[in-house]
């Protein structure tokens, strides 16, 4: 008898110990994450299917799954990073509705979106990771960005890019026009940013023409302390008077050559590539010199 009474104290001084800790954990707020997602914001789940959780960690009994394009409410800060399918992202509290009936849960920010729009005919194209792909002697540590466009939880179309990430603190995201381009219904423009010197900002783009995406091309720039900078601009057919299927990307490079003046002068460098589209694929030209 006193055997299985010290046996059922230490249980619970085990599970009470554990349950402890796991509140603990469960207060360590994440202040900067991709996802960015605010108490009262809505989202939706990226992954194909995503499962929720009564805690916020793998630990925790899934109690139910809901699958890409449903719309979930941030009910919590970020708290509790996990790494999951190769990248780490916070927890989250969230409500949805389930059979009909609206219940909270803990979601892994990881399956949620990173942003989304709408365009105007009530489609909804979503955006967030596939997966993170490790570096190998023959290419760089990648993330697949990949985008979906959703009609409620049907999917219609999607694709992915891979891009690098290194110190971004957030994203953003906007429907272009078709831009001048033939043959294609917008442009979808996916970009990752960064706040401090040295820290690039790159954009993504996408062409959509109503029933798939296709890859284009990115563009980057990155500014260090006022003493040098990289800027990538962009212009499309309705932006210049070059030909129906050029789209045209000027570089311009600055070095400043003495940092120490009040008003200093940079050595500037500039260089234009252009790419052709042919009513479906942006490719580069190679110009011979």
């Amino acid at each position: 008898m006193k055997r299985i009474l010290l046996i059922f104290v230490l249980t619970f001084i085990l599970q009470s110990s554990y349950s402890q800790s796991q509140e603990a954990a469960a207060y360590e707020v994440d202040e900067f994450n991709l996802w960015n997602k605010q108490i009262g914001d809505t989202a939706y789940v990226f992954a194909d299917q995503a499962y929720l959780r009564d805690a916020p960690s793998l630990n925790g009994k899934i109690i139910d799954s809901l699958v890409h394009g449903t719309p979930v409410y941030i009910k919590s800060e970020a708290y509790n990073p996990s790494t999951i399918r190769g990248f780490k992202a916070p927890w989250q509290k969230i409500s949805y509705l389930y059979d009909n009936k609206y219940k909270e849960g803990f979601i892994w920010l990881g399956l949620l979106d990173l942003g989304h729009n709408k365009n105007n005919k009530s489609l909804n194209f979503i955006h967030g990771f596939l997966r993170f792909e490790k570096g190998t002697s023959y290419s760089e540590p990648t993330y697949l960005l990949e985008i979906k466009c959703m009609d409620n939880n049907n999917l219609i179309a999607r694709n992915y890019y891979p891009v690098s990430l290194n110190g971004q603190t957030y994203t953003d995201s906007k429907i272009l026009p078709n831009m001048g381009l033939s043959n294609l219904e917008s442009i979808h423009r996916i970009g990752f940013l960064g706040e401090a010197c040295g820290i690039a900002s790159t954009h993504y783009y996408f062409s959509w023409n109503g029933q798939n995406f296709e890859t284009m091309f990115q563009k980057s720039s990155v500014g260090d302390a006022g003493v040098y900078y990289y800027e990538e601009t962009i212009l499309f057919p309705s932006e210049h008077n070059l030909g129906a299927n050029l789209i045209i990307k000027d570089i311009e490079e600055g070095e400043v050559i003495d940092e120490y003046v009040s008003e200093p002068k940079y050595k500037k460098t500039r260089k234009r590539e252009k790419y052709y589209w042919d009513g479906k694929h942006a490719a580069q030209v190679i110009e011979m010199k």
